[in-house]
């Protein structure tokens, strides 16, 4: 169960990166992102919230670093690479390289992603794209 369940979080980034859009077919009805620092959000809220990202970092990807499965959640370290090509947070373009680290954990439910806590590195990121001294 538990290198399936990476499987299928490797599945689900994977087609993130490809797609440039969260893969919401890799999802649960009731899917639930939970970003640090904001508030929940439902399958409309995070395609919303990945297309602005993706808006901001149209090159942008993910590469897992690490997977730890126990059950039916998935612990992970991924990488945020790309190109700060169009507005991201607020902040017009820089055309700056980001590369940040976050981290995660997702629940996996009937062979789909059910829930996904994370928390991304936005300090980093921020200060990589010009937005706060580094």
């Amino acid at each position: 169960m538990s290198e399936e369940n990476k499987r299928i979080v490797r599945d689900y980034f994977q087609e993130l990166d490809r797609g440039r859009t969260t893969p919401l077919h890799l999802c649960t009805d009731d899917y639930r992102f939970h970003p640090a620092g904001l508030p929940s959000m439902d399958r409309q809220g995070v395609k919303e919230f990945g297309d602005a990202f993706f808006a901001g970092m149209p090159d942008l990807r993910h590469p897992l670093v690490e997977l730890i499965a126990d059950g039916d959640l998935v612990a992970l370290r991924c990488r945020y690479e790309g190109t700060h090509d169009g507005e991201l947070m607020g902040v017009p373009a820089s055309g700056r390289r980001v590369s940040a680290v976050g981290i995660g954990v997702m629940r996996v439910e009937a062979g789909k992603i059910a829930e996904f806590w994370v928390s991304p590195d936005r300090l980093t990121i921020m200060q990589q794209i010009g937005a706060l001294p580094s």
